[in-house]
This record gives C-alpha cells, sequence and structure tokens, in this order.
C-alpha cells in the first residue's frame, strides 16, 4: 500500500474524531485500542498499518462509513 494512504487514513481519523469531540484516550477507550495505537494511526510520520478490524471499530465509534477513511480531503 502507498504510504500516502496512512497518511490519509491517519488524517480521517483525526478529523472526524475530533468532529465527534473526542480526545484519542476516549475513542481509544471506545473502539477498545490503546491511545498509543489510535496515536500512530493518527501520526504523519508513522506508517502504522491498521487491522480492518480495528479501523471498523473506529468507524463504529465515530458513526461513519469505512470508506470515509481512504477519502483525500485535501484536493
Amino acid at each position: 500500500m502507498d504510504k500516502d494512504y496512512y497518511k490519509i487514513i491517519g488524517n480521517n481519523v483525526a478529523y472526524y474524531r475530533k468532529k465527534k469531540n473526542l480526545t484519542q484516550e476516549g475513542l481509544a477507550l471506545k473502539a477498545n485500542v490503546s491511545r498509543t495505537h489510535i496515536s500512530h494511526i493518527e501520526a504523519d510520520n508513522v506508517n502504522k498499518s491498521p487491522s480492518l478490524d480495528i479501523l471498523f471499530r473506529i468507524c463504529e465509534v465515530l458513526e461513519i462509513e469505512p470508506y470515509l477513511l481512504f477519502v483525500d480531503n485535501k484536493n
């Protein structure tokens, strides 16, 4: 997978998390993952590949469709 996709996913997780007024800690607790894992997903300099299971849990908490994590909103 192109490393830019990791940045797009991370940026979108951060965007939708903030839109729901959740901290990384709050999202992590609701998605049953560590805060560090959320931090790594969102970090521009860390190319952490989250599992589909984790992405689906994050989407469920954020109440978004999974495809929205892959949309590049900078264009």
